[in-house]
């Protein structure tokens, strides 16, 4: 499961500049600390909450819409 959501993680640089998030490596998330770090960005990053706040598009939303689903 560590693995699937270490490369979950790592593939949202699909979500663009906009969205707040720096992309990380697989090298940067190896312990199980720094996967649980980057696994709570991603969900504030994504969080539908947060997308509202930052009057994202119709096209973020869906995308991020559909990660958060993912990494839940």
């Amino acid at each position: 499961m560590n693995e699937l959501i270490r490369i979950s993680i790592t593939s949202l640089k699909i979500l663009g500049p906009d969205s707040g998030w720096q992309p990380i490596t697989l090298t940067e998330i190896v312990t199980a600390p720094a996967v649980k770090k980057a696994y709570r960005k991603a969900t504030l990053c994504v969080h539908p909450d947060k997308l509202q706040q930052r009057g994202a598009s119709v096209q973020q939303k869906y995308t991020c819409e559909k990660v958060f689903d993912l990494l839940k």
